[in-house]
């Protein structure tokens, strides 16, 4: 992987592929998410948290199929929604930080870092910049979606430490069974266990109303509607 920070000159000519392709990673079963996504992924995905048994460490996920490699959600070289998660949306873009006074802890600048090795990059696609030098609409887009993961960082890390000072994690009890007969269990995910929300004294829903959590909390919880929206269109495609 060779990183470099883009700019109009070096990469003038530069064009992304945005096909949506199994080359490109796109064709997997869920991806990491963060919390800043939640409006909008809750939406069209099923969301659960994944714990990690080594390090404990807790990350949201959206799930996108029920087999390995599959992505219900991409049909026809396109997507079929409205909104991408961002760490499959950003490609071979990612965010990099320089200090202009080494002494200083302060970031001085943020930087967009490119993988020019990355299988996206070439001459056909999106193009990055105008003829002229100035952002196209899509360089604009991939600053939204490195935003939001940036501050997704932060989020993530008091959205979890509540859940977790709360005890308000249950290990998820999903089993899906399939037209063809298929029964898919979620094991090793969480949810939000609802008792123990609805339990919860005045003074421990002020701190999670004054965090801006609570719809986070909500968005999760209603994000398992779509685990139907899942099971048709697993049954759709098994029936082709």
């Amino acid at each position: 992987m060779t990183k470099k920070i883009l700019n109009n000159v070096d990469h003038k000519d530069l064009k992304i592929d945005i096909t949506p392709s199994k080359d490109y990673g796109d064709l997997v079963n869920r991806v990491p998410i963060v919390a800043t996504e939640y409006s909008d992924l809750h939406k069209q995905f099923p969301i659960l948290i994944h714990k990690n048994t080594k390090t404990g460490e807790l990350t949201s996920h959206a799930i996108l199929g029920l087999e390995k490699d599959e992505n219900l959600f991409v049909e026809n070289d396109e997507w079929q929604v409205h909104y991408v998660p961002a760490m499959l949306a950003r490609g071979p873009f990612s965010m990099g930080y320089r200090k202009t006074d080494p002494d200083s802890d302060d970031i001085e600048d943020t930087l967009i870092m490119i993988d020019e090795e990355h299988p996206r990059c070439g001459t056909q696609g999106e193009p990055v910049f105008m003829e002229f030098g100035g952002e196209t609409l899509y360089l604009e887009y991939i600053k939204k979606v490195l935003k939001t993961l940036r501050a997704g960082l932060d989020v993530d890390k008091l959205f979890f430490g509540l859940l977790e000072e709360f005890d308000l994690l249950e290990p998820v009890s999903v089993e899906l069974i399939l037209s063809s007969e298929k029964q898919v269990n979620f094991n090793g995910y969480y949810t939000i266990n609802q008792s123990k929300l609805w339990e919860l004294d005045g003074d421990s829903l002020i701190k999670l109303n004054k965090s801006g959590v609570f719809g986070l909390i909500f968005f999760l919880i209603s994000s398992a509607d779509n685990f139907e929206k899942i099971i048709e269109l697993k049954n759709h495609r098994d029936s082709l």
